[in-house]
């Protein structure tokens, strides 16, 4: 049976909705009348699939793609995605349900089969077993925010793009997260292939985005950090490991000369941040060692701890 169309994606980048939702509505491929969705709310239920659109992640070194002279669509990932996506990869990726909001996160092996953090965390942290404080988790996503290039999901992004299949359309993840551009991408898709979508059933999506908890905060942290900007007080009980890192890497951007503290702790309200940040020791100041630059010329600090 021949295939209309490949779907290349990094893994919690919803290339099993997209493919559900081509497989379902083309007039190319038999009926599906079932739901995907598992208790994690992901797209990963299996159901009566055609087989006329593979689904596969893309492999880390070359070859990077299958099937490359047939037509492809890549799920893009930018760097304004990543915080939202770090926020539920861990959870949601392969069903995988490890929640890092937790102060000792219990990781599995089969996580570290999917999520390459092993050695890092044995590395920089001294981690020998499966149980992680979330002090560590949050310093752990704090480095990749304060450098975001280097962050593992953009990354693989850059190096695929480089090697695209010819015949690719770039359908980006936040497409899927706002309804009425999610709709507008999925018809440049089809116009692109001919994959003779119609009659999408909207509801379909509707319970796609209710499972996908995090949407009612996606802007949370930007809001937060715009608190501490503007000498506004606001909570910040219940705000996740991700976004307490976040704000701690933005801090840190903002004032070169202070760390955040390694504990499990978190500030409690953005109050609490500006009366630490006005009184935070003189003597306790120094170059930060987790930023790359400094001033605009390269940290050398920085620049040590990569060759050790």
């Amino acid at each position: 049976m021949a295939r209309i169309l490949n779907i290349a994606f990094q893994g919690g980048t919803h290339g099993n909705f997209l493919r559900y939702i081509i497989d379902r509505f083309s007039a190319l491929t038999p009926n599906i009348s079932d739901l995907p969705f598992k208790k994690l709310g992901t797209s990963h239920k299996k159901i009566n699939y055609s087989n006329k659109v593979k689904r596969y992640h893309p492999n880390c070194s070359h070859p990077y793609f299958k099937n490359e002279n047939e037509p492809h669509v890549f799920i893009t990932i930018e760097k304004d995605d990543i915080v939202f996506i770090e926020r539920w990869v861990t959870i949601r990726a392969d069903n995988l349900g490890i929640d890092t909001n937790k102060d000792n996160i219990q990781f599995t092996e089969y996580f570290f089969k999917d999520f390459k953090w092993k050695n890092t965390l044995q590395t920089l942290y001294n981690i020998k077993d499966l149980l992680v404080p979330r002090s560590v988790l949050r310093d752990f996503y704090k480095k990749s925010f304060l450098n975001i290039q280097n962050n593992g999901l953009i990354k693989f992004d850059t190096q695929f793009r480089q090697y695209l299949p010819k015949n690719t359309f770039c359908f980006p993840v936040s497409a899927f997260w706002k309804k009425e551009l999610f709709f507008q991408t999925l018809q440049n898709l089809n116009i692109k292939f001919d994959l003779k979508l119609s009659n999408i059933n909207e509801t379909v999506y509707n319970k796609f985005i209710e499972q996908l908890y995090w949407i009612k905060t996606k802007n949370r942290v930007f809001d937060i950090i715009e608190a501490i900007k503007n000498g506004k007080n606001i909570s910040l009980k219940g705000i996740d490991t991700v976004e307490q890192a976040f704000i701690s890497a933005w801090i840190e951007k903002e004032n070169k000369f202070i760390t955040i503290p390694f504990s499990n702790y978190f500030f409690q309200t953005t109050n609490e941040i500006q009366r630490w940040l006005k009184n935070y020791p003189t003597h306790y100041k120094a170059m930060n060692p987790n930023l790359p630059t400094f001033n605009g010329i390269p940290n050398p600090f920085y620049l040590w701890n990569l060759k050790k």
